[in-house]
């Protein structure tokens, strides 16, 4: 276990450790002296109104409004209590991952940051009312407090995403995760071996999805729904190293020795290359706000299909110039490069 990581879990567990004080320290009562209305994700809550089930019957609870911060909701009353002691309408809480409750996501969650002060839990007014020929009438008001996010699934979730990335890095320095591999018998080691552009890709939109899938389930509690956005994303990176893994395999390729992380990926055969470079930004660029987005508004963004293709033609240009690319490695070398294992063998990047 590296230092990095041990830190890491430190920080989590004292995280576990003081939220949830911040968090029962924010806690409140309404106006009326009554404790205010906790909600969890797939859980009931109740609404307590006196006499409501003699006001209205069965048939017609459905029909009440339910505002929560002024917003009217899509929840819908599913039963009545008529125990005197328990008076009140029933309501189950789904969790808000599809369109349709879009509205209610907004009004639950928003951006979770601008609460992490208090514990990551948010004060909610609410108003239960009925419509009739004289307009909307209200018939129950108060307050209800929505937690955030769970410290568990925080925890949980940030220990996954840990020990994911600690792996990832571990095994992209002494493997051939993210380095190339001949089409033949190479006699470099595989710590000395160029790194790949059309891997590190694929392994950058794959850590990317990942963080925000996990930071959906932990907002949201349960299994989020994929975007198609974030499923082509990651087809991209899949789909520009399966091509640049055809145009390598149809030659007879010999790796050269690695110059570097970064001189690896960018460069091919002739030196630093402009088309190379620009696909980094571009890939570094779009995924930083496709999790920002993520993390700011817990939902998959809703990309538009320019930003695809121009993601596409960047992955495109790259597979391209990767046939000329080799070619031109397989030709004599020149005098001055044969002394240049890079130049020399080209790389299979």
């Amino acid at each position: 276990m590296t230092r990095q990581f041990k830190q890491c879990l430190s920080v989590l567990l004292l995280l576990l450790i003081s939220v949830p004080g911040l968090a029962l320290a924010q806690l409140t009562t309404v106006n009326s002296g009554k404790l205010a209305i906790a909600l969890h994700i797939n859980e009931t809550f109740k609404i307590n109104v006196a006499g409501i089930c003699d006001q209205f019957p069965a048939t017609q609870i459905g029909q009440l409004n339910l505002r929560i911060n002024g917003q009217l909701m899509p929840l819908k009353a599913s039963d009545c209590d008529s125990d005197p002691n328990q008076y009140g309408l029933d309501y189950f809480l789904p969790q808000p991952d599809t369109t349709d409750l879009a509205r209610l996501r907004d009004v639950l969650s928003g951006s979770p940051w601008r609460d992490a002060r208090h514990g990551f839990q948010r004060e909610l007014s609410y108003t239960v009312s009925f419509n009739d020929s004289r307009g909307e009438n209200q018939i129950a008001a108060g307050t209800m407090h929505y937690q955030i996010i769970r410290i568990p699934y925080l925890l949980i979730g940030f220990v996954f995403i840990a020990i994911v990335s600690v792996a990832l890095i571990r095994l992209a320095k002494a493997s051939t995760l993210l380095r190339d591999t001949p089409s033949g018998p190479c006699s470099i080691p595989v710590l000395s071996r160029t790194y790949s552009m059309g891997r590190v890709q694929m392994a950058w939109w794959f850590f990317i999805v990942l963080i925000s899938y996990i930071w959906l389930w932990i907002v949201a509690e349960g299994i989020p729904a994929m975007s198609v956005q974030a499923l082509g994303l990651m087809g991209i990176g899949s789909a520009t190293y399966l091509t640049a893994a055809g145009v390598d395999a149809s030659k007879q390729n010999v790796l050269g020795n690695s110059q570097g992380f970064w001189n690896d990926i960018l460069s091919d055969a002739q030196g630093l290359a402009l088309y190379r470079f620009q696909m980094l930004v571009f890939n570094v660029l779009f995924g930083v706000l496709f999790l920002i987005y993520v993390l700011q508004n817990v939902t998959m963004p809703e990309l538009d299909t320019n930003i695809l293709a121009l993601l596409g033609m960047s992955a495109g240009t790259y597979a391209g110039f990767k046939i000329p690319e080799k070619q031109n490695v397989a030709t004599s070398p020149a005098p001055d490069q044969q002394n240049d294992p890079k130049q020399a063998y080209g790389e299979q990047t």
